[in-house]
């Protein structure tokens, strides 16, 4: 009896739900879709925000731990939900990558992103985003990213 006490205060506090709804970011919808309008918007946004680290989509990089963001490179292996999240809070293990929380919108990812996708291989667009469906479906199915 006393082994299930523990095992269960272990777990910690469990009556407050931590789930985020798909649906309770404002109205960002993923994967992001490429539109001429947001793309071109993106190159702005990348060329103020991002490109003094990360260098042209296509490389190379200004800085050596900022990775390249064309598709010989990782970014594209995350799904857009992530890659938005990383954009405003860092990605994990980031050290020297500001969080853009209060400085970018969502909308303003949403546009950087847009652009970056929008040097990829439509091959590496298309795995990208089948990535990004399936991770969607899993916010979905289990309430939680």
């Amino acid at each position: 009896m006393l082994l299930a006490v523990v095992i269960v205060t272990a777990c910690g506090d469990n009556s407050k739900d931590t789930r985020v709804s798909p649906q309770s970011k404002s109205s960002l919808k993923f994967p992001v879709e490429l539109t001429d309008v947001r793309v071109e918007a993106g190159k702005s946004v990348y060329a103020d925000n991002c490109a003094a680290c990360h260098g042209p989509v296509n490389g190379p990089t200004v800085l050596d731990s900022a990775p390249i963001h064309s598709d010989t490179g990782h970014t594209w292996h995350h799904p857009d939900r992530l890659l938005h999240e990383w954009i405003l809070d860092k990605p994990p293990l980031a050290t020297l990558m500001p969080a853009f929380r209060g400085t970018l919108s969502d909308d303003q990812v949403m546009q950087a992103l847009a652009y970056i996708k929008s040097h990829w291989l439509p091959e590496i667009q298309t795995r990208q985003n089948e990535g990004s469906v399936q991770y969607e479906a899993q916010v979905v199915e289990f309430g939680a990213e």
